[in-house]
């Protein structure tokens, strides 16, 4: 069997899903040259694996669930519109999360038990965010729209469960296909499947 891409990642609730939908609309207004990711498609990733053999899945959900041990459910605000690499050369459109602490945290156990058994791990810094669209090319004048959005209140994120999704590439777009779920603060249980 082939390489599967697939990365660990916190879902979200529906009503912060349309708020999404609706901001993405509004900032489609005021940016062109934007490719927006369809709505129900984001999320939180916390981990990605590129090319991973079938049998890593299974070591993934065992560091998801001996993590989920120690990290009680908690809730963040969805809020301010940003960009990386910056406003001014804006690639990535995104929606912040406030406080990001536990989040930190949160992906910080998760890489470490990756790497304890010798899964491959991203080494850029982590900056938790939801992900609203790429740049097809350069994007112009969008400095004035995160200033003024950067205020913008979506709501809360509850960071409740955990999710490994496989994703699978289309000409339509990615098909995210959950394959393990825990929640946090679990007892020792299996994950779901």
């Amino acid at each position: 069997m082939g390489k599967l891409r697939v990365f660990v990642a916190v879902p979200l609730p529906e009503e912060l899903i349309h708020r999404i939908g609706a901001i993405q609309q509004t900032l489609d207004r005021e940016i062109s040259g934007v490719r927006w990711t369809r709505a129900e498609q984001v999320h939180l990733t916390l981990s990605f694996f590129a090319g991973l053999p079938e049998e890593d899945l299974d070591k993934i959900a065992e560091i998801m669930l001996s993590v989920s041990h120690s990290h009680p459910a908690f809730t963040v605000a969805a809020s301010g519109i940003g960009a990386f690499p910056s406003p001014s050369r804006p690639r990535v459109f995104w929606l912040g999360l406030h406080p990001i602490d536990r989040l930190v945290d949160l992906q910080a156990d998760l890489t470490r038990g990756f790497r304890r058994l010798g899964l491959p791990t991203e080494d850029r810094p982590f900056k938790p965010h939801l992900t609203l669209g790429r740049a097809r090319g350069k994007v112009r004048g969008a400095a004035p729209v995160f200033e003024r959005h950067r205020g913008l209140s979506c709501g809360t994120l509850p960071v409740e469960r955990l999710i490994l999704y496989e994703s699978r590439l289309q000409p339509s777009g990615a098909l995210h296909i959950p394959r393990q779920a825990v929640h946090l603060g679990a007892s020792r249980e299996e994950p779901e499947r």
